[in-house]
């Protein structure tokens, strides 16, 4: 046996080795190369084989007999950039005239299949325009954050999602967050993430538990209150139903409405507030939110009545004030009227993170 094949045989063995051990280090030394290569020479006939041409416009066709040449071929979207990831590829089209970036969604898993990837997925970025993104492994297998990520004040990256880009969570996009699962689906893995993310930041934050503190009193050092039963809690949310007054009334302070001054500098929030005025905003972390609304007798009714409508008061009016809340539970159930209650119904996650692992070690869900 020559060294030449020796080598090709230890190659071929350290490439089996890391796509098995890890596949992150494969991906990076040898799959990228191939998978791009792959790309690039199936992407025609991938593109044909998927529905995604368009027949040769007329003036080809007339050019083509006129020449006395054959008929043109359809044409698939022009590829505009393939860019590598340390997950896998990014590839931008340009779409043909009567295409539509709902027919490259449609045809994703074909094309995930066509071209070899673990992964892809499409979104447009402006008409006419498609980007895909493929995935080379199974990201979520073992989660590594990448080592820069877009932190900026309320905004923090708190997993990766399935296609290896982060998600993050900005809470002056939006405000309020409510995240509903099963147990053992990551609710908690999410909020620890949460609250090491904000630490750092010029943020209060502000926990209410009613699993006698389980999941976040050892993290109590990084609150600023913490509760961990409804009645405490009831004190806490009239507190900052409170605070989030006396921040309108500074707000409205502040205001100082005439006719020479423009709509952009008037300020409707506190972010439009001079920085030395500025309240310190606030996150409040919710655990089990359906703990707060048990009640057993009739005083235990009335302070439930009282949390309600705190935490309602809270979300329709604390933006401006600077108050957001995250919200966590195992399932909805919403009181229409004394003695009946409604199924248990999905809500509206604006937050809304993949499905994730819960073998990650600073950041990811389940």
């Amino acid at each position: 046996m020559t060294w030449p094949t020796v080598l090709l045989l230890v190659i071929v063995a350290a490439a089996g080795l890391l796509r098995w051990r890890r596949p992150a280090w494969y991906w990076l030394a040898f799959g990228v190369t191939l998978a791009a290569v792959r790309v690039l020479v199936r992407y025609a006939s991938v593109m044909e084989a998927c529905g995604l041409t368009v027949p040769p416009s007329r003036w080809r066709l007339m050019l083509a007999r006129i020449a006395n040449r054959p008929v043109p071929e359809s044409r698939a979207p022009r590829i505009l950039r393939l860019r590598p990831t340390h997950t896998g590829l990014v590839l931008r089209l340009k779409l043909r005239p009567g295409q539509d970036a709902f027919d490259v969604a449609t045809a994703s898993d074909r094309l995930r299949h066509s071209f070899g990837m673990y992964g892809v997925t499409s979104r447009e970025l402006r008409s006419g325009v498609v980007e895909i993104r493929m995935t080379g492994y199974d990201v979520l297998k073992r989660v590594q954050m990448p080592a820069k990520t877009g932190t900026r004040p309320m905004r923090i990256p708190v997993a990766l999602r399935e296609d290896g880009s982060v998600h993050y969570r900005d809470y002056r996009a939006v405000p309020h967050g409510l995240t509903l699962g099963a147990t053992e689906s990551g609710k908690s893995v999410y909020q620890r993430n949460l609250v090491a993310g904000l630490a750092p930041q010029h943020v209060a934050l502000i926990g209410i538990d009613c699993k006698q503190g389980v999941e976040l009193f050892p993290l109590a050092r990084r609150f600023s209150a913490l509760a961990d039963n409804p009645d405490t809690a009831l004190e806490l949310l009239e507190a900052l139903v409170s605070h989030m007054q006396d921040v309108y009334q500074l707000i409205r302070a502040e205001q100082r409405v005439s006719v020479a001054v423009p709509d952009a500098e008037i300020a409707a929030d506190i972010w439009d507030l001079p920085e030395d005025l500025r309240p310190v905003p606030v996150v409040v972390l919710v655990d089990e939110v359906a703990e707060l609304a048990l009640f057993a007798n009739k005083e235990e009714e009335k302070r439930r009545d009282r949390i309600i409508t705190a935490l309602v008061r809270l979300a329709q009016l604390g933006r401006a004030a600077g108050v957001y809340l995250e919200i966590c539970g195992a399932a909805l159930r919403l009181r229409t009227r004394q003695g009946h209650h409604d199924a248990p119904r999905p809500a509206h996650r604006p937050n809304r993170a993949p499905r994730q692992r819960r073998d990650v070690r600073q950041h990811g869900l389940r």
